[in-house]
């Protein structure tokens, strides 16, 4: 089916509940934390996250690092569809989590199901993420754009992000510092 647009669900949810909105993550492994969940079915999972209320499944499609796959992302949209009838609000968003840099990725997302896909000014420049959002958009798909200093949401508000997300911790030396969402926040302002 077609995409539900991530800023209109988080900005329905807003007006409707006070509650959060939360963003469930399937990952198989990371490069930092090495093996996590490599046997688990990201359908069963996406089900999982569906049922406790997740108003979006992140499913990492990166095979070397984080062993995961379009696949997965396929599996999760099909469970999440099946549960969609039964949700206040509707089924809960899929987003494509990979290292997303060309066009291509934005069709191959589609292709397998997802709603959106996230975009990291950490590999892309302005310009790119520009592009970027410009054919996502054209697809029907909002991006998550991340950021993870003033920069970074300096560029992502030129190029026209209407969801971003702050990563609290810093990608070259797995440091977490909460002080940072604060920080961007006054930079959005």
């Amino acid at each position: 089916g077609p995409p539900r647009d991530l800023y209109a669900v988080i900005a329905a949810h807003r007006r409707a509940s006070e509650e959060l909105f939360v963003a469930a993550e399937f990952k198989r492994a990371s490069p930092s934390k090495g093996d996590i969940a490599t046997d688990l079915d990201a359908g069963e999972q996406a089900a999982r996250y569906a049922s406790a209320g997740a108003g979006l499944v992140s499913v990492l499609t990166e095979p070397k690092w984080f062993k995961g796959n379009l696949e997965d992302m396929e599996a999760a949209r099909r469970a999440v569809n099946e549960q969609a009838s039964e949700r206040l609000g509707g089924r809960p968003l899929v987003l494509r989590k990979d290292f997303v840099i060309d066009e291509f990725q934005l069709l191959e997302a589609r292709a397998f199901g997802a709603d959106t896909v996230l975009l990291m000014l950490s590999i892309l420049s302005e310009a790119e993420t520009k592009a970027l959002i410009d054919k996502a958009q054209a697809l029907g798909m909002t991006p998550l754009v991340e950021v993870v200093n003033e920069a970074e949401m300096k560029a992502a508000l030129r190029a026209g992000a209407r969801v971003i997300g702050v990563n609290n911790r810093n990608l070259h030396t797995f440091k977490v510092d909460l002080m940072t969402t604060p920080r961007m926040v006054e930079v959005a302002r």
